[in-house]
């Protein structure tokens, strides 16, 4: 089926800001978004184009080298060169329950019983093709489920065209 997703490898869905470094020495801070024993999701103030390698440090497995895939605003899509042991995958995932802080802090509404979330609205420019799509839906859907204190698995996305 075109645009199908070719991933063999389960997606595990997370939010961890990891140091980098690109392979031409410039520094780079990363937010990981989800990860696979083949790759991952970041996001990155630093333009990154497809072809571009960086190397992540990540726990338990210390620098690992990516390659961009695909680069979409402030999303990339990468590759590892090689692949991530299940323990690493194990350690990034634990690294980002500990880490994890909300990303908003909630809004009382006007009664003061309830909270509203304050949603970041700001889309990453340049969305086009089904994989971008994808993971700006799964980028925003992470980012909800943070904000309402929920698991990703309860937010629900439909796009109707």
């Amino acid at each position: 089926m075109p645009g199908a997703d070719k991933r063999i490898d389960a997606r595990r869905k997370l939010s961890l800001l990891a140091s980098g470094l690109r392979h031409d020495g410039t520094d780079i801070e990363v937010q990981i978004h989800n990860i696979s024993g083949t790759g991952l999701l970041l996001e990155s103030d630093v333009k990154l184009a497809a072809g571009d390698r960086i190397d992540i440090e990540l726990p338990h497995a210390g620098d690992i080298t990516a390659v961009v895939i695909w680069a979409s605003g402030r999303l990339f899509g990468c590759r590892f060169e090689g692949p991530v042991s299940p323990a690493t995958l194990s350690a990034v995932e634990l690294k980002s329950a500990i880490d994890a802080e909300p990303a908003i802090e909630p809004t009382p509404t006007v009664d003061g019983d309830q909270v509203e979330p304050v949603i970041d609205d700001a889309a990453p420019a340049g969305i086009d093709g089904v994989q971008e799509i994808q993971a700006l839906i799964d980028y925003r859907r992470e980012q909800i489920a943070r904000d309402l204190g929920i698991g990703a698995d309860r937010v629900r996305i439909v796009v109707e065209f």
